[in-house]
């Protein structure tokens, strides 16, 4: 679809009126994508991206309609107590090296792609000192890729884009900052920006145990950088962004799951799309 393309939409409201408000074809793709969720997270990062956007009552609505019900259920036993959301609460637990964990990464099937099939992703620590981790990234049993992570928080490329893998690992004060761009196309083509927040906690089954984890959403986006040449109708499609999601378990002492997806733009300087889970680990 030509991203310059422009659909009407017509939204009713109350007493038969209608409003007519335009939709670009970004925001129906990113609109379908979340209309259907039962997570009121990926809803509000619909909201987010597009405030005004034609959606934005349905998405609103949907989101109250989500987060009504657990508020109204009659109760059918005594009440638990119940707490407010805790913030992030990351309790360190340092890796150390042999600490080995291993992961499914997996591609969703993208309309006009070829199907990618799942690839073993181990990494190993080798070494831990000067408030870095230094691992070994393997992918298919293939020659380890040896790379240095810091305790800040970062957006990274460790054979897929990743965002502070080791944030469990290394003390903090429950904040988080905006990350920093360490993936080479925003170096140079693309600029590229992130935010980050925690999202609660949650409790995730993986194929290598349950976990209670915080969960924290990355938000990125990207454009041309200013000395990008090309055609014009290329460098809208190079205008995009991706919602990040990762589950960290501090017993683990690395992020369990991490979860990429495109959410506009035709053509991102990153693999945006993709799971990385883990199926077993081994810590000291």
């Amino acid at each position: 679809m030509n991203s310059a393309a422009v659909l009407c939409v017509a939204l009713l409201l109350g007493g038969g009126h209608a409003i007519a408000q335009t939709a670009t074809p970004a925001e129906i793709t990113f609109w379908e994508s979340v209309r259907n969720s039962k997570n009121p997270a990926e809803l509000q990062a619909y909201l987010q991206t597009f405030p005004n956007g034609v959606f934005a009552p349905l998405a609103r609505a949907r989101i109250a309609a989500l987060e009504k019900p657990a508020l109204s259920r009659p109760a059918v036993a005594p009440a638990q107590p119940t707490t407010a959301p805790r913030p992030a609460s990351f309790q360190a637990r340092l890796p150390q090296p042999g600490d080995t964990w291993t992961y499914r990464l997996s591609f969703p099937k993208v309309l006009g792609t070829p199907d990618q099939p799942p690839r073993t992703y181990e990494v190993k620590v080798n070494a831990v000192g000067g408030g870095k981790i230094i691992d070994h990234l393997s992918i298919d049993g293939g020659s380890p890729l040896e790379m240095a992570m810091p305790g800040g928080t970062y957006v990274v490329p460790q054979g897929v884009s990743i965002f502070s893998p080791y944030l469990a690992a290394f003390p903090r004060n429950g904040r988080l900052t905006r990350p920093e761009i360490l993936d080479p196309p925003c170096k140079a083509v693309y600029f590229c920006e992130a935010s980050a927040r925690v999202i609660g906690t949650e409790v995730l089954d993986t194929p290598a145990g349950k976990f209670t984890t915080t969960k924290v959403l990355i938000q990125e986006s990207w454009r041309p950088s200013s000395g990008t040449a090309g055609h014009p109708t290329h460098l809208g499609q190079m205008i995009g962004g991706r919602t990040l999601t990762v589950w960290y378990a501090p017993e683990v002492g690395r992020a369990v799951k991490f979860e990429s997806r495109l959410t506009v733009g035709d053509v991102p300087p990153i693999d945006a799309n993709f799971d990385l889970e883990l199926v077993s680990y081994q810590v000291k």
